[in-house]
């Protein structure tokens, strides 16, 4: 089973590297192929790296002091390559659509009693949480798909997101509040 899972990772990394080239020839056929093949995609789906972003519910608000990224079983393999030290951008999901803040990883992979979220890593709060910027507004044309949980980004673009999150004041404990009571009845991950 888990050299499916790897298998099935693999397969999955050729395709989105050639959905991006497949992409890429579609935008612009006077450039020679290869200047087109040159260009690094600032993003990867479901792959682990310095700079990731999370995607969680809108319940990530509940738990403000002690966040955490939770992973479902099919994802185990890539939660297990997250390190401590490394840094996960928040998403949050519909209605949000945001990125919502920094976390820096502070735990490995553990094992929990959760049936949906069996895998989950202990996070700690660097920025945020914010109102949020949407990936259009610091460069990212990522559009998340059912199943997908992780993306790895570029350290320019990370730059970026930090930027902008820095340029917008912190959620008082008053809006906390509200959005953790808004999201009440939505899954934490």
């Amino acid at each position: 089973m888990n050299e499916m899972l790897k298998r099935l990772e693999v397969l999955e990394n050729v395709v989105e590297q050639l959905n991006v080239k497949v992409n890429l020839l579609q935008q612009t056929n006077q450039q020679p192929v290869e200047e087109i093949f040159k260009e690094v995609p600032h993003w990867k789906r479901n792959s682990v790296s310095k700079y990731m972003i999370k995607v969680v519910y809108p319940g990530i608000y509940r738990s403000k002091d002690k966040p955490r990224a939770a992973f479902p079983k099919n994802r185990r393999t890539v939660a297990e390559k997250i390190e401590v030290g490394q840094y996960m951008f928040i998403y949050a999901t519909s209605p949000e659509k945001k990125i919502i803040g920094l976390t820096k990883v502070i735990s490995s992979i553990k094992k929990v009693d959760v049936d949906r979220w069996p895998y989950s890593i202990d996070l700690v709060w660097i920025v945020g949480p914010k109102p949020g910027v949407q990936f259009k507004e610091v460069g990212l044309d990522i559009r998340p798909l059912p199943g997908d949980t992780l993306f790895s980004i570029s350290d320019d673009r990370a730059q970026d997101v930090i930027k902008a999150l820095n340029e917008q004041p912190d959620l008082d404990k008053g809006m906390l509040d509200y959005l953790a009571d808004k999201y009440e009845d939505e899954d934490l991950f």
